[in-house]
């Protein structure tokens, strides 16, 4: 036997969620993971390092965040067979594409960036259907009846969170967020990011928060700026299969117990016909 030894680094993406370690084994019949059979050893909460005892062939540990999402929102690191112990660390990464998965470390393999490529050509193909058909179920009830009505506003809240965006939205699920709104055109996506998860996270400005959801989801090409009395970033995000590509207008809030990011994401051919709206929507936001 030997130890492997896995920290989960601090990140300010899926901080709520426990990570679940599964470990390949093919006398089991637990779970599959890319048709791979697995056996889960264990959990990780957001900056927890736990140490497990496995054999000493060589085998693939899987990361993943839940049964649902494991074909596409998952991790893995093969080992090489052996008799000393291992460590190995990583961390949740920013990319709503693929479930915000995690990632380790110096895990570059070519088998690894082709599994990395399929789960997110998985997870954007799902993400895309979910907001299809929550805009479809919506509007199948009211299209009818009042196509010609006017959208009212409509006052939404969750977590603490309350925002006015119109009677167009419903709510909606969406993997690593604390809360989702749909619509035709428009999707909103809210994180909350308690202070209890850092030591002196509460004494962090919005400046500081903001550069440092850009520095760890890689967005150097993005940078925050003061948009009317809010704090802002904008980037863009191309489906790799339709080749459509998507704009997304992120606000960081900080409330009493959190920081919140806030994200708008539509098309980019309706960034001119929704970009004004979409900042009297984010000026709405308020907290409890």
């Amino acid at each position: 036997m030997r130890n492997l030894t896995i920290k989960r680094e601090k990140s300010f993406v899926g901080s709520l969620a426990k990570m679940k370690v599964y470990i390949e084994d093919p006398t089991s019949n637990e779970m599959r993971i890319n048709d791979v059979p697995c056996r889960k050893i264990g959990d990780l909460k957001n900056g927890e390092e736990k140490t497990f005892q496995i054999d000493e062939q060589e085998v693939k540990i899987y990361v993943i965040a839940d049964k649902l999402s494991k074909n596409y929102c998952n991790e893995f690191y093969q080992l090489p067979a052996g008799q000393e112990d291992v460590f190995l660390s990583g961390k949740n990464k920013f990319n709503p594409a693929n479930g915000n998965a995690f990632r380790f470390d110096n895990n570059e393999s070519e088998e690894t960036i082709a599994s990395r490529k399929r789960g997110t050509r998985k997870g954007l193909l799902i993400l895309i259907i979910a907001a299809i058909i929550g805009a479809v179920v919506g509007y199948s009830i009211t299209s009818g009846l009042f196509s010609d009505k006017t959208p009212d506003a409509k006052d939404f809240s969750s977590n603490g969170m309350s925002i006015r965006l119109t009677d167009e939205f419903i709510k909606t699920d969406i993997e690593n967020y604390t809360v989702a709104y749909d619509s035709k055109n428009v999707a909103v996506f809210a994180l909350k990011e308690a202070f209890a998860l850092a030591d002196g996270f509460q004494n962090y400005t919005l400046e500081q928060y903001g550069n440092l959801v850009l520095k760890n989801n890689n967005l150097s090409a993005s940078e925050l700026q003061n948009l009317d009395g809010l704090t802002e970033f904008e980037y863009e995000f191309t489906n790799p299969n339709t080749k459509d590509t998507y704009k997304y207008f992120s606000f960081v809030y900080k409330a009493d117990d959190a920081f919140w990011l806030v994200q708008f994401a539509t098309l980019t051919e309706n960034v001119n016909e929704y970009r004004a709206q979409i900042l009297e929507w984010a000026k709405t936001v308020s907290f409890e």
